[in-house]
């Protein structure tokens, strides 16, 4: 193990003088380790995933990400319209009005706001998104679409199919640029404030929406590979699982396991209490064992997700079956390069360490 730590000490070293371009390589060769991943086909050198949010939204940010060593990312998640510009989820574009650093018992950074999803309108978000997967193409790094359409308040509400077969076209539009004619990976965001809108709370209307909504994403593009993220609710872990069923049922090709809670927070330091999406360690188990459940009697590819502070949090979601780890809070609060840094290269708890 000593030997090992040397090497990883003179693979950071290079890493951080810039000259190690392409970690992956310099790992196989020097330990015989290959971190490759992969997400339904998208080739990952590694399965470090930059989740949808206020790190995945520019140009800029996707561009560094890619050069700090991440294997892809998945897009900030947009609001879907119609063709006249309707929007039936347009409350999710909420600027936030308190961002809050607070811990969790293992002293790990957690993010508390009460934002939304992308601001933008949907045609300002496709001249972003176009030249986002340009220049993904361009420095070979592979990035995921994610959005949210009309989801049915009722178990009987029919649903707004223009806006989903409009936007899922639109978003295909943009990404074939990297893609070519591949298949087109797409995530559908049910997002956690979801609950905040008074929308998620009963049982067969969430079940319906993973039944029926990657329905309407096949149909409106058949070269899309679909995966929702799977909500976080107060049914129970049984319910978790049937929520993965239903979508399997329908014909996903995977599913995130799984989104942030939302959930009353006292703050233990001023006594403040406020709902907010809440994560880290205890997300972080929860989601754990929803993808131990899953992987016990289902066949289906996991994007993993929540409470990712160290690359043995990664492993261990690799271990339980997972294709690649998604990650957010750790990087925004270290930056992309300092966290790539530790999550790969830590000499107790960093992915290669993990995975020897």
């Amino acid at each position: 193990m000593g030997q090992i730590r040397d090497t990883l000490a003179c693979l950071e070293k290079d890493y951080v003088k810039g000259r190690t371009r392409i970690v992956e390589e310099a790992v196989k060769k020097e330990l015989g380790v290959d971190l490759s991943a992969s997400y339904l086909g998208l080739r990952l050198r590694n399965p470090l995933v930059i989740a949808p949010g206020p790190l995945s939204q520019s140009l800029r940010q996707i561009e560094r990400a890619a050069r700090a060593g991440y294997g892809g990312m998945v897009l900030k998640s947009v609001i879907g319209e119609d063709k006249n510009g309707n929007a039936s989820m347009r409350m999710l574009r909420t600027r936030p009005t308190f961002v809050r650093w607070v811990e969790d018992e293992e002293g790990n950074p957690v993010y508390h706001w009460n934002g939304g999803l992308d601001l933008r309108n949907l045609s300002d978000y496709l001249k972003f998104a176009e030249k986002a997967f340009r220049l993904g193409r361009d420095l070979g790094f592979p990035l995921v679409a994610s959005f949210l359409c009309h989801l049915p308040k009722e178990r009987d509400e029919e649903w707004k199919v223009d806006e989903w077969e409009f936007t899922v076209r639109k978003l295909c539009e943009a990404a074939s640029v990297m893609y070519e004619d591949e298949p087109i990976v797409m995530e559908i965001d049910f997002c956690p404030f979801l609950k905040r809108e008074k929308l998620a709370v009963d049982e067969e209307t969430v079940l319906r929406w993973y039944r029926e909504a990657p329905e309407l994403v096949k149909e409106a593009a058949s070269i899309a590979r679909v995966v929702p993220k799977v909500l976080n609710l107060d049914f129970g872990l049984d319910f978790q699982v049937e929520i993965v069923k239903a979508a399997e049922r329908c014909g996903v090709d995977g599913v995130v396991i799984a989104n942030r809670f939302f959930t009353r927070y006292s703050d233990p330091r001023t006594e403040e209490e406020y709902f907010t999406a809440h994560g880290g360690k205890e997300l972080r188990l929860v989601n754990q064992r929803q993808i131990s459940e899953v992987k016990k009697t289902l066949d289906i590819s996991v994007s993993a997700t929540g409470g990712t502070y160290t690359g043995r949090h990664v492993h261990e979601y690799l271990q339980l079956g997972a294709e690649n780890v998604q990650a957010l809070t750790y990087i925004m609060r270290k930056g992309f390069e300092a966290s790539f840094r530790d999550l790969m290269f830590n000499r107790e708890n960093g992915l290669i360490v993990s995975v020897i």
